[in-house]
């Protein structure tokens, strides 16, 4: 079918299906929808606020084609739609003195189909987070007001989680007070930030910092890379394209390649860390405070698995709801509806439901990285190593769990789901960035891990843990399971106690398994690397738990 005889079928008058209406009437939950509804918003004032976004946008056919732009256009006019649609965003925001948080309402309804999205999501949250206020006062008004437009630049070509891995250096001079920024190696060569390939002009640089010789760490560092007058790439950069991905391709995924590129003291966000004018280097926390940029991303993650398992549900159990096909009664002339067979309900219901888990999860991981943030604020990084094990493992959970149920949902919708009208091949392409983007999963996995395997020593040692390891102190001997019957499964909090003595199972089996390695002779690396199936059970194990507990204290 062309795009023409799709926005054809926009004429049809708009009326409900009277199958799904049927579904509607005769279901329990219809009573209650508005009230649903408003829960999902975060209150009846926001769902207003969302509807009235949602007329703005949907007036406009930029915004109101989308989804039939992401299926029918070419990569060159998606790119360019999607640089249009950030360019009228953020006029709208200000025409409208719209909020961040109607900003992502806004951002949400058009499904993220814009290009400059880093610039919102970690260019401004990494200034926000990372600098100090004399940098604030001098940056965050240009980036918020979009005279310059930035991007984060982590990854390189050859590195990506093992953030210790990279290679890209900051060497200070201190006879011109600048940091002198190069990209040595091929594998060096920063790779996926996006927005990078065509559209910003600055980028906050993660680098390992380099004074008289002697490494520093990994710091963030505020770079211009194209003039703010013709947009041509600086002296010393060398900026473009990677080329078409799998999906979002209405954003420029770049490379970026820096020979000997000056930048001044100042520019180092020194939030965290600092060099004098002399190049004495002077710290404040640890060194995981400079990726807090990164951790909210992960937070983000979290929910964007939880809206896409939203979309993709909606569209699987409406065509359920209104696709006949063969029949559970052979003495009825009518096909029955494929929402009535047990196993398209099995099918359908775990996706609808994991949305909706992964949604009160979404906003209690939301709410604990909020307030680490502010603890971190004021000084305590305490449980910096919580959240950090927590963003971590929940994005690789939420992810992994997301493409699963994401291609069951296709398959549940037969051919049909396989026609890119459906948008359920775009929605599981899509999902598939998730697994590695902000962290390959099963390195995510293993960093939960290794942070499970200490805080399990402290128990054994005797310390009384906090947070969402606290069970790890538990007796075992004392557990009872407490399901006696099937009803029992129906209760949240008795299945909190399951999956609680599940997750210390295994993890004490994985400290078991690494003890005895070690004990007998192995290296320490040797017995970790002999163990990484178990544990990442162990990891899968605890995050599931956490996922119980924080679903069942909403």
């Amino acid at each position: 079918m062309s795009a023409a005889a799709i926005l054809d079928l926009g004429k049809i008058p708009s009326k409900v299906n009277p199958e799904l209406q049927s579904e509607r009437n005769c279901s329990s939950l219809t009573p209650y929808i508005s009230e649903i509804t408003a829960i999902v918003d975060g209150g009846r004032n926001n769902t207003e606020k969302r509807r009235q976004i949602e007329r703005i946008l949907f007036k406009d056919p930029l915004f109101r084609d989308c989804a039939i732009d992401s299926v029918y256009k070419p990569r060159e006019e998606l790119y360019a739609r999607g640089v249009e649609r950030s360019v009228r965003l953020f006029a709208l925001k200000e025409e409208y003195n719209w909020t961040d948080e109607e900003f992502g309402i806004a951002v949400y309804v058009i499904n993220h189909q814009y290009s400059l999205g880093l610039h919102t999501v970690m260019f401004i949250p990494a200034l926000e987070r990372l600098s100090t206020e004399q940098q604030k006062a001098k940056w965050l008004h240009l980036a918020r007001n979009y005279q310059i437009i930035g991007t984060y630049a982590q990854t390189e070509l050859g590195h990506g989680t093992n953030l210790q891995g990279l290679e890209t250096i900051a060497t200070y001079d201190a006879t011109t007070e600048e940091f002198i920024l190069n990209t040595p190696t091929v594998t060096s060569i920063k790779w996926w930030p996006g927005a990078l390939g065509k559209s910003v002009n600055y980028a906050i640089i993660l680098a390992t910092l380099i004074i008289d010789g002697k490494k520093h760490g990994m710091h963030p560092f505020l770079t211009p890379l194209r003039s703010t007058e013709d947009h041509k790439p600086l002296p010393g950069v060398k900026v473009g394209d990677i080329g078409p991905k799998l999906t979002f391709n209405t954003v420029d995924n770049g490379y970026l390649i820096l020979n000997n590129v000056r930048i001044p003291r100042e520019n180092m966000l020194m939030k965290n860390a600092q060099v004098s004018r002399e190049g004495h280097f002077t710290s404040r926390g640890p060194s995981k405070a400079n990726y807090s940029a990164m951790i909210l991303v992960r937070v983000t993650i979290v929910n964007w698995c939880s809206v896409i398992l939203s979309n993709s549900s909606t569209i699987t159990v409406r065509y359920s709801a209104v696709r006949r096909q063969s029949t559970l009664d052979s003495s009825s002339e009518k096909e029955s509806k494929i929402l009535d067979y047990q196993t398209q309900q099995y099918k359908v219901f775990p996706s609808l439901a994991t949305a909706y888990a992964l949604f009160f999860v979404s906003k209690t991981l939301k709410n604990r990285y909020l307030k680490t943030y502010a603890e971190i604020m004021k000084g305590n990084f305490k449980n910096l190593p919580e959240i950090h094990c927590q963003s971590a493992g929940m994005k690789a959970m939420s992810a992994e769990m997301t493409v699963e149920l994401l291609e069951i949902s296709r398959q549940a919708c037969g051919g049909h789901g396989y026609l890119a009208a459906s948008a359920l091949g775009d929605v599981v392409a899509s999902a598939k960035a998730l697994v590695t983007v902000e962290g390959e999963n099963t390195v995510l996995y293993l960093q939960v891990a290794r942070y499970l395997m200490k805080r399990f020593a402290a128990a054994v040692s005797g310390e009384r843990l906090s947070g969402s390891t606290e069970y790890l102190c538990m007796d075992p001997i004392k557990y009872t399971c407490p399901i006696n019957s099937p009803g029992d499964c129906m209760n949240v909090s008795l299945l909190c106690q399951v999956y609680r003595f599940r997750a210390y199972r295994m993890i004490s089996k994985a400290a078991r398994m690494l003890q005895r390695d070690i004990e007998g002779g192995k290296k320490q690396h040797e017995a970790m690397n002999d163990n990484l199936v178990q544990l990442v059970r162990a990891a899968r194990a605890h995050l599931l738990y956490c996922m119980v507990v924080d679903y069942n204290n909403c």
